[in-house]
């Protein structure tokens, strides 16, 4: 049977034929077993109808022949003539047999009498026992009945009555019996099979319903809902299929969605990632990656290709070695001079099973701003001390030598006393200065902003200058026209922006050179520009210039009682007001300072 489903060609592949096909095996075999039952019975039946009236017949003969049995010619001759009477009359065939098997009368031949007939049956009733059999008469192309009854006499034998007929009639009853049966079971069959199509696609078309669910469900497409139509097994399986393809549907759009963020997230962050499946090939690599990785000049491979030889060039191959053979995170930092470029590179396994990877995850985070302003905060600290170390050792120095003596002398007293009060001024005037810068770097100043005539500022600047400075100051042109000259800013501040930017102009050019400021206006701010005819700054110093402590020329900065932090608080008051400044410098030809500053409050937008 299992042969025939599994080779029996496409007609076995369809569900609906494998149920039919069992069905009217079933049905077949049942009507079979009936068939073959009904059969045997009725032939029982005919046959022991048959064999009790054969059996009748014989008493009926005994009874006629037991009396007179074997007396003379005429009892024979009596004898032939029932015999024949009986076969005319029932249709059988008759033998008288004596007590030693010969033929003493028959309806028949009679060229048979006086010889001797042995059949088991004939036997079997001399023995005084009532036997039958039925064997196939090739003459007359037939089965016969054949039985011999014993002729008793004072319980003992005398002779037998041996009769047979004809089984035609019957045989042909059966078989008109067996042609109803064949009839009914085609009938019957013809039906089932037809009541087994309505009936199994009753249970297929669902099961079928259900297969094409699945495999649109398999393409994507959670939209189709199975129409349940029975309340039965099958109507529950379509209604848990229904809730399944809900749930997965909900699920995958949970997923998509995470996916979705996730990608988001990962395509958005400043540090690069870079994933590896458990065979090592690329499976992802974010936009920051790509911008790190080319930082370094390596080629980033194709995905879904290897990217252990990523990994190696990007950490070295001791490293990688190491990685492979401890299978834990690795941490390891890189550097590159051109262009100059420092990555921490962390490297951590998806997960460790019985000693195979089944991914890598490499995280590129850029320290180079963070290792700039490490540095910066450590020459910042350096500058910090150095500032204050020479003043403190001349304070320290002085204030030892006067109280060694040098106090008794009023001349030299008060040298000392004016030295040590220009360099407490100047430690207070760097303080004060750092304060600020502080203040502006964490957002805490408070920005008053009025309607100033820049002009008049500008005006005020120089002459403080003037009064502060003792030397001769070099020429000094305020360019300003007065119908252009209202900006929205906060005065003080501002204040000292042109303060710091006059002093610096003034420290570096000669008495008989020339400051000019002029002002430019432009849409909605006017462009201030503080030009010398001094020495000038080298191109390679122009990018730090804005750095706190940071001078040109130290020596020559500290004898005019500079800080170093005038550039960065201009800086950070013009951003303040919204505006930017910058430095245009040619050496031994002059220096050109630049800022703008807003028209109104609404356009001044600070960046602090």
């Amino acid at each position: 049977m299992s042969a025939i489903f599994l080779g029996g060609g496409k007609i076995f592949n369809s569900l609906q034929w494998k149920i039919i096909f069992i069905y009217i095996m079933l049905i077949l075999f049942s009507l079979q077993l009936i068939s073959v039952y009904l059969v045997q019975s009725l032939e029982q039946y005919y046959l022991s109808n048959y064999k009790e009236n054969l059996e009748n017949q014989a008493r009926l003969l005994s009874a006629f022949m037991g009396p007179g049995f074997g007396e003379g010619q005429n009892w024979a001759e009596d004898t032939v003539q029932l015999a024949r009477e009986f076969r005319d009359l029932h249709e059988m065939e008759i033998i008288i047999l004596d007590s030693y098997a010969h033929i003493i009368g028959t309806s028949g031949n009679q060229n048979l009498i006086s010889r001797r007939l042995i059949r088991d049956e004939i036997t079997r009733a001399l023995g005084g026992n009532l036997s039958d059999n039925i064997r196939f008469d090739p003459v007359n192309q037939e089965r016969r009945y054949y039985l011999a009854f014993p002729i008793q006499n004072d319980q003992s034998t005398i002779g037998v009555i041996y009769l047979s007929g004809s089984l035609r009639s019957v045989d042909d009853t059966l078989n008109e019996v067996k042609t109803i049966l064949l009839t009914g079971v085609g009938l019957a069959l013809a039906v089932s099979i037809l009541l087994g199509i309505v009936l199994t696609k009753t249970i297929t078309l669902p099961i079928k319903e259900v297969t094409d669910q699945a495999y649109f469900m398999a393409r994507g497409d959670f939209s189709r809902k199975i129409n349940v139509q029975t309340a039965d097994e099958i109507g529950r399986l379509g209604e848990t299929f229904n809730y399944l393809a809900e749930q997965l549907n909900h699920t995958i759009n949970e997923i998509s969605s995470e996916k979705s963020k996730g990608e988001a997230i990962i395509n958005n962050m400043s540090d690069g990632i870079v994933a590896l499946d458990g065979k090592g090939r690329l499976i992802q690599v974010n936009p920051a990656a790509r911008l790190l990785i080319n930082n370094l000049g390596l080629k980033i491979p194709i995905l879904n290709r290897s990217g252990f030889n990523l990994l190696r060039n990007v950490i070295g191959s001791d490293l990688m070695r190491q990685f492979i053979r401890l299978q834990k995170p690795l941490i390891a930092e890189i550097s590159s001079s051109s262009p100059e470029c420092t990555m921490q590179i962390k490297i951590a396994p998806f997960k460790v099973d019985k000693g195979k990877l089944d991914g890598t995850l490499i995280v590129l985070h850029d320290i180079t701003r963070e290792k700039e302003l490490i540095r910066r905060q450590e020459e910042f600290v350096a500058d910090v001390s150095h500032e204050l170390r020479t003043p403190l050792a001349t304070v320290k120095s002085y204030v030892e030598t006067l109280l060694d003596g040098a106090a008794e002398e009023p001349a030299v007293r008060n040298r000392f006393l004016n030295v040590l009060a220009r360099e407490t001024d100047r430690m207070v005037n760097m303080v004060k200065d750092l304060l600020v810068l502080s203040q502006m770097d964490s957002s805490k100043v408070y920005w008053q902003k009025t309607e100033v005539d820049l002009k008049d500022l500008t005006m005020e600047a120089v002459e403080q200058l003037k009064q502060k400075l003792s030397i001769k100051l070099p020429r000094i042109e305020v360019l300003i026209s007065p119908d252009s000259s209202s900006v929205c800013i906060d005065r003080d501040k501002v204040m000292r922006v042109f303060s710091n930017l006059l002093s610096n102009a003034v420290k570096y050019t000669a008495q008989d050179g020339t400051i000019t400021i002029n002002t430019t206006d432009e849409d909605s701010s006017i462009k201030v520009s503080i030009e010398d005819t001094g020495s000038g700054i080298p191109e390679e110093e122009l990018p730090r210039v804005f750095e706190r402590f940071y001078r040109v020329e130290k020596t020559r900065s500290r004898d005019f009682g500079g800080t170093g932090l005038g550039l960065s608080i201009a800086r950070k008051v013009v951003e303040g007001h919204g505006g930017i400044i910058w430095i245009e410098s040619n050496p031994g030809l002059g220096t050109k300072v630049c800022f703008t500053l807003p028209k109104s409050a609404d356009q001044g937008v600070a960046l602090l």
